[in-house]
C-alpha cells in the first residue's frame, strides 16, 4: 500500500468488497506463479504491500513455521485487516512502513514479492532500490504488475465504455503516483541491480457481472478525486456509470480485466554489477 498522497483507491474495510473480488480473479494466477519460481519451507519472504494479507496468508502457509514472512504496509488500516484474516501466526512479523523507506536490512530475506503496488508510489525506482539491498545475494524478487490501462469492454461500441482511462492516468499525474508504469517495468529492474529470468502475463476475461464490479467499484471509489483532480466532466462520470449499469449484468458483455505482468528477477552477481 502506497502513501495515502499517491494511492488512489479506498484503504481498509472501505475497500473490501473490490479486493475481495480482485482475489477471486487474481489470486489462482498468483499462487501458481510462486508455486512455479521454488519458494519452499523455511524460506524467508518480505510481502510489499500485504494490503488484507490474502496472498500474506498463503506465503506463510508455503514457508510454514521455519520460515517467515514480513507482511509490510504503510497502511495501519491495511494492517490491521491483514491480522485479524492471518492471525498472529508466529512465522509472520507485521510492520507498518513505506517500502521506500527500505524497513528491513540489507540482505534479510530470500524473496521479495510484491503485488500491484509500484503504480502507486511516487518513486518506484527507489522502492525496487529497496527490494534489492533486503534481498540476500541469491535472494529474487517475484515482481506482479498490473496494467489497470488494459481494461477493455467486449463489445466495445459505446463511447462512454472508456471514458474513466484518461482521468485514471490523469489522476496519477497530478499525484505523483506511477500509473503508466508498466511499459518501464524491465528498464527499472535493470537500472535496480536485477538479472530477469522470467516473465509472463496473464489478463482474466470474462462476462459475469462479478469481475465487471471489481471495475465499477474502483471507479466509484475513484469519481471524487477524478471530479476534483483529474477534471473529470461530471457529464461524463454520469455516462460512464449509466453504462456500467447496464453492462454489469449483461452476459453478453465480457470484460477484459487488467493485464498482470509478472517478472522472476535474480540479483545481478555484484562482481559483474557496473
Amino acid at each position: 500500500m502506497a502513501a495515502a498522497m499517491t494511492y488512489s483507491m479506498a484503504v481498509g474495510d472501505r475497500d473490501a468488497a473490490r479486493l475481495a473480488l480482485l482475489d477471486q480473479h487474481y489470486n489462482p494466477s498468483s499462487r501458481a506463479f510462486l508455486e512455479s519460481v521454488g519458494l519452499t519451507a523455511g524460506a524467508t519472504v518480505a510481502d510489499i504491500g500485504c494490503g488484507h494479507g490474502t496472498m500474506t496468508a498463503w506465503l506463510a502457509e508455503r514457508v510454514g513455521p521455519d520460515g517467515l514472512v514480513y507482511a509490510i504496509d504503510s497502511s495501519v488500516e491495511q494492517l490491521d485487516i491483514a491480522r485479524r484474516m492471518v492471525g498472529e501466526l508466529p512465522q509472520v512479523q507485521y510492520i507498518h512502513a513505506r517500502i521506500e523507506d527500505a524497513p528491513l536490512e540489507v540482505g534479510a530475506v530470500d524473496w521479495v514479492y510484491s503485488r500491484f503496488l509500484l503504480m502507486h508510489v511516487a518513486d518506484p525506482a527507489a522502492a525496487i532500490g529497496a527490494m534489492e539491498r533486503m534481498l540476500d545475494d541469491d535472494g529474487a524478487l517475484l515482481l506482479e504488475m498490473s496494467d489497470v490501462g488494459a481494461l477493455r469492454f467486449v463489445p466495445g461500441h459505446d463511447p462512454a465504455a472508456d471514458l474513466w482511462r484518461q482521468w485514471w492516468f490523469a489522476l496519477g499525474r497530478a499525484r505523483g503516483a506511477a500509473h503508466d508504469i508498466c511499459d518501464r517495468t524491465p528498464r527499472l529492474l535493470t537500472d535496480a541491480g536485477f538479472i530477469i529470468a522470467r516473465s509472463d502475463r496473464f489478463q482474466p476475461v470474462s462476462a459475469m457481472p462479478e469481475a465487471k464490479m471489481l471495475h465499477a467499484l474502483g471507479f466509484e471509489q475513484c469519481v471524487p478525486a477524478y471530479l476534483e483532480i483529474a477534471g473529470a466532466d461530471p457529464a461524463e462520470i454520469d455516462a460512464h456509470r449509466a453504462f456500467l449499469e447496464r453492462v454489469v449484468p449483461d452476459t453478453e458483455v465480457a470484460v477484459e480485466l487488467y493485464s498482470t505482468s509478472q517478472y522472476f528477477a535474480r540479483k545481478r552477481p555484484r562482481a559483474r554489477r557496473l
